[in-house]
């Protein structure tokens, strides 16, 4: 099946310096695709291509088959293009609003409009002025906006941007009903946690050029292989190597441990267990530091229970997406 978003050897330039460096990626239909990188890495320039706000100094972008410079009105029906902080009109009311940009879309505003704010849940506020509506709703109000027009294909840009926690559940708890109900969706965010929590398959970018893309798990057991010293050699994912990416050879992780009895005792086991390098002890639980793979949790308990400690619970303590992230990047700004 032909990606929702195709992006090959996708290149530009300002003046002198390379923005984007050789990008190639896919995103599958359906999914909630993380686009990553740290502020200058390339993000908003591959996404004004997408959405055919700028033209590429080489290389081709598909959206749902269709390449973005030369059928950009096609595209432009094929998506609903957010942007970071984009303007709102706010002396008209929320309906008004929506049925303005209804019109210029050129859909029946009567019974499209309805539909996009019980989706949305703006329904009840639908009446309200713009100008009096919180953060969360205003961008609430934007994503409202992009789907007038039933776009097959979604790009958002830091949706979740300035908003409040409750806003930034609501946000999320949208997202994933609009997958639901078959949008892809294109997510660029900061909020490497929230990310974690509705997307399937990420690319991360780093000065310019991708660094890796594809499904989460299997771009974290490609990295848990080679810290394990796997053969390299393997198949490109998402058209970056995971071999092009340093990988630290002992990454630090925590496990935290439930224990029977005094946690103290556990403490002290610990010190002299395989691969911990740090223990600390918080709210009743143990929490350990060690060196190493995954597979390091397993000497850890069974060294405590040689040692008389009971085990009630064990849980590594980990965001994948942040791990992957801060193992695939160096930090370093173009």
């Amino acid at each position: 099946m032909t990606p929702a978003i195709r992006v090959r050897h996708l290149w530009h330039r300002f003046g002198a310096f390379d923005v984007l460096r050789d990008v190639t990626f896919d995103v599958g239909r359906g999914e909630i695709f993380g686009f990553i990188g740290p502020n200058g890495a390339g993000k908003t320039t591959t996404i004004r291509v997408m959405a055919t706000l700028l033209e590429p100094t080489a290389g081709r972008v598909e959206i749902d088959g269709v390449d973005v410079m030369r059928d950009p009105e096609s595209v432009r029906r094929s998506i609903g293009y957010m942007p970071d902080h984009a303007g709102i009109y706010e002396r008209v009311t929320v309906r008004e609003y929506l049925e303005f940009f209804a019109e210029a879309y050129r859909v029946p505003p009567a019974s499209v409009v309805d539909a996009v704010l019980e989706l949305t849940d703006l329904g009840r506020i639908s009446d309200k002025v713009v100008v009096t509506m919180s953060k969360g709703q205003k961008q609430r109000l934007q994503l409202a906006r992009v789907l007038l027009h039933d776009p097959k294909v979604l790009i958002l840009d830091e949706p979740a941007s300035d908003l409040d926690p409750r806003a930034r559940i609501e946000m999320r708890n949208l997202l994933l009903d609009l997958r639901g109900l078959g949008k892809t969706i294109l997510l660029s965010s900061h909020i490497l946690t929230e990310l974690s929590d509705v997307c399937t398959s990420v690319a991360i970018l780093e000065r310019g050029q991708l660094v890796v893309a594809g499904p989460i798990a299997e771009i974290a057991s490609r990295f848990e292989a080679r810290r394990a010293g796997a053969p390299q050699g393997a198949p490109e994912i998402g058209g970056a190597s995971a071999a092009a990416v340093a990988v630290p050879q002992a990454p630090r992780r925590r496990v935290k441990l439930r224990v029977v009895g005094a946690p103290e005792a556990a403490s002290a086991a610990l010190s002299t267990a395989p691969g911990v390098v740090e223990v600390e002890l918080a709210g009743g639980y143990v929490y350990a530091t060690y060196e190493g793979p995954e597979s390091v949790v397993a000497h850890i308990v069974a060294h405590l229970v040689h040692a008389g400690v009971g085990i009630l619970g064990v849980e590594q303590e980990r965001n994948e997406l942040e791990r992957i992230f801060l193992e695939a990047t160096r930090g370093e700004m173009q």
